[in-house]
C-alpha cells in the first residue's frame, strides 16, 4: 500500500510539472494572440480592407516582420522585391507587413516606388503598425544583442496579437522570434531571410583576440576579465541563437559567408540556401561606360558598422599623396544640385556620400562625418546626401567613376552590386560577401602596398572573348592607405583596361546578381511553403 501511495503522490507531483509549462504556454497563447473571437476579428478587418484574387485559390496571409520597412537599404529591396514577386505569382495571397513606421499605405507604397523602382498592388497589402519598436532600437549601451533580440520577442509579440498569418516571414534577421512563433502554433511555418547573424564566430574571434570594433568596445578590449566575461556571454548567446534558428521551417542567407555561418548555428543545412538578393541592375546596366566625371560614390545607410570614416580617412590619404587634386581656396564651391543639372563640371575629385537614414542616430552620424570632412581639410570635397530620392542615386551612378565601400565582413552588399552595374570602378573591403561572392576575382594590394594591376594584353584579350577570359571585375582593400591607392588607381586608369573592368563588373552584376535571378531562387524556397499549406488545409 506505501508503495501504490508513493507511485500516486510522484504521479501527482509529475502531472503537475508538466502541467505547469502547459498552462503558462496556454496563457502566454491567449495573452498574446488574444481570444478566438479577436483572432476572427482582426482577419475580417484585413480581409475587408484588401482584394485578393480567391476565384481559383482561397486567400494566404503571409506576415512579414520588418519593423524599418519604410528605410531605403538593401534590406528593404529584399523585403519589397518578395512582396512584388508574391503578388505577381500568388495573386490569392494577401501580404502584411509588420512595420514600426507611422506612414499610410500610400506613402508607404509611394516610397517603395520613389526608392526601388517597384509598383507594389495595394490591393492585397495590408500594413500593421508597430508601437514598440524602440525595443529592438540601438539604445542599450552594455549587452545589446541579447536586449535587442528579447526586444524583437516583445514586437513579434505585439505583431502577432494584432495579426495571426498564414507565413511567418523574418526579413530581418531577428531569429529569436521563431520559437515564440512554433509556440503559439505549430502551423504556421516560419520563413527566413537573413542578411546577417546576430552572432558569428568572426564576432567572437574578434573579442577573444583583444580587437576593438563596432561589436567590441575599447573598454573590454583593454581589459582581460571583461574579454572573459564577453567572451563567455557570446558563447551563450551564439548556443541560445542556435536554438532559436533550428524553428525556422525554410532559411535563406544572402551570401556565402552568412549562409556557411547559418548552417553551422541553425544546423538545419538541406533547409538552407543562398539567395542571392535582389539587385536593380536592369537600368543601371543601360547606362553609358564613357563620359564618367571624377566622383567617388559611397552608397550605404549611415549606420556604424558601415564605417563611413574610413572612407573620408581614405580620401584624405589620396589628395596627401596627389595634391594636385586638391581643390584651392580659390575654387568656388561645387553644389550636388548643379553637378546633377549639368550646369557645372567638377574640376576636382569629389566624394559623394549617398545613404538613408532610419533615425536621429544616423542623422547625427551622417553630420559627424560632414564634420570629420571639414576638420582634416577636405569639406568642399566631400558631400553626404541623406535619404536622396532613387533617380537622384541613378544620376549619381550614372556620371560617378569610383564606387566605394568600406564596412567589414559586410554580409552581402547588394549597393555594392549596384555600382558594378552602372559601370563605376568599385572598391569593396576585402572580406565576407564582397570578397567570397561579389567582387571575384578582384584587384588587390601586393606586399609593396600598390595594386597589383591587369595588363592591357589581359583587357584587350577580355574585350574579344569575354566568355572564356577571366578578369577582375574590381577591386579590395583593408586599410585607409589600400583603399587611398585603389581610387588613385580608379581615377587614373585609361584605355582597354578600364573598359574591361567596366564590363566584367556589369557582367557579374546583371547575371549572377539580378531582380531575375533573386526571383526565381526565392520561388523555389517559397512554393513548397504555398504547397504545405495547401496540404494542410486539404487535411482539414
Amino acid at each position: 500500500m506505501p508503495l501504490l501511495e508513493t507511485v500516486i503522490h510522484y504521479s501527482l507531483v509529475l502531472g503537475v510539472v508538466l502541467a505547469i509549462p502547459m498552462v503558462v504556454a496556454l496563457g502566454l497563447q491567449v495573452l498574446i494572440l488574444g481570444t478566438q473571437s479577436h483572432q476572427t476579428s482582426t482577419r475580417q478587418h484585413v480581409a475587408s480592407l484588401t482584394r485578393p484574387d480567391t476565384r481559383e485559390h482561397p486567400v494566404y496571409y503571409v506576415g512579414f516582420f520588418h519593423p524599418y520597412a519604410n528605410a531605403g537599404g538593401g534590406g528593404e529591396r529584399v523585403l519589397w522585391t518578395m512582396v512584388k514577386a508574391i503578388q505577381d505569382k500568388y495573386p490569392f495571397v494577401v501580404c502584411v507587413i509588420y512595420a514600426g513606421d507611422s506612414t499610410s499605405l500610400a506613402d508607404l507604397v509611394r516610397g517603395v516606388q520613389t526608392k526601388f523602382g517597384l509598383r507594389i498592388n495595394k490591393d492585397t497589402l495590408h500594413v500593421v503598425e508597430l508601437t514598440r519598436r524602440l525595443w529592438v532600437e540601438h539604445k542599450y549601451e552594455r549587452m545589446t544583442l541579447l536586449l535587442q533580440s528579447v526586444g524583437s520577442v516583445v514586437l513579434a509579440a505585439e505583431a502577432l496579437h494584432a495579426f495571426v498569418p498564414d507565413v511567418f516571414v523574418d526579413t530581418v534577421g531577428f531569429a529569436f522570434t521563431y520559437p515564440l512563433v512554433n509556440m503559439l502554433s505549430s502551423r504556421i511555418p516560419v520563413v527566413s531571410y537573413t542578411h546577417y547573424p546576430t552572432i558569428s564566430s568572426d564576432m567572437q574571434t574578434l573579442v577573444s583576440s583583444r580587437e576593438a570594433g563596432v561589436s567590441n568596445d575599447p573598454v573590454v578590449a583593454n581589459s582581460q576579465m571583461l574579454t572573459e566575461l564577453k567572451s563567455v556571454y557570446y558563447r551563450g548567446l551564439a548556443m541560445a541563437y542556435a536554438f532559436a534558428g533550428s524553428f525556422a521551417s525554410t532559411v535563406m542567407t544572402n551570401s556565402s559567408w552568412t549562409h556557411n555561418h547559418i548552417v553551422k548555428l541553425f544546423g538545419i543545412p538541406r533547409m538552407t540556401r543562398v539567395v542571392y538578393p535582389p539587385c536593380d541592375t536592369q537600368v543601371l546596366a543601360e547606362f553609358p561606360l564613357d563620359e564618367r566625371k571624377s566622383i567617388i560614390v559611397s552608397l550605404a545607410q549611415f549606420r556604424p558598422e558601415k564605417n563611413h570614416e574610413l572612407q573620408i580617412d581614405a580620401f584624405a590619404k589620396f589628395l596627401e599623396a596627389n595634391p594636385e587634386f586638391v581643390m584651392p581656396a580659390s575654387a568656388a564651391n561645387v553644389k550636388p544640385a548643379d553637378i546633377l543639372a549639368s550646369r557645372v563640371e567638377p574640376k576636382y575629385p569629389l566624394l559623394v556620400m549617398l545613404g538613408g537614414a532610419r533615425n536621429i542616430e544616423d542623422e547625427a552620424r551622417a553630420e559627424a562625418l560632414r564634420q570629420k570632412a571639414i576638420k582634416l581639410g577636405i569639406g568642399r570635397q566631400v558631400h553626404v546626401i541623406v535619404n536622396a530620392p532613387w533617380s537622384d542615386v541613378q544620376s549619381w551612378l550614372r556620371i560617378g567613376r569610383v564606387g566605394i565601400h568600406t564596412m567589414r565582413d559586410e554580409h552581402f552588399g547588394i549597393n555594392i552590386v549596384e555600382m558594378m552595374a552602372a559601370g563605376l570602378l568599385t572598391v569593396a573591403h576585402d572580406s565576407a560577401g564582397p570578397r567570397m561572392d561579389i567582387i571575384t576575382p578582384a584587384i588587390r594590394c601586393a606586399a609593396d602596398g600598390k595594386p597589383s594591376l591587369p595588363s592591357e594584353a589581359d583587357a584587350r584579350a577580355y574585350l574579344k572573348s569575354s566568355d572564356s577570359v577571366e578578369f577582375p571585375v574590381g577591386m579590395v582593400a583593408t586599410t585607409a592607405a589600400e583603399f587611398a591607392q585603389m581610387i588613385a588607381f580608379g581615377l587614373r586608369v585609361t584605355g582597354p583596361v578600364e573598359r574591361a573592368l567596366q564590363q566584367a563588373a556589369r557582367n557579374v552584376a546583371t547575371t549572377k546578381f539580378s531582380e531575375a535571378a533573386f526571383c526565381t531562387a526565392f520561388y523555389s524556397r517559397f512554393g513548397p511553403v504555398i504547397r504545405w499549406l495547401d496540404m494542410q488545409r486539404s487535411d482539414d
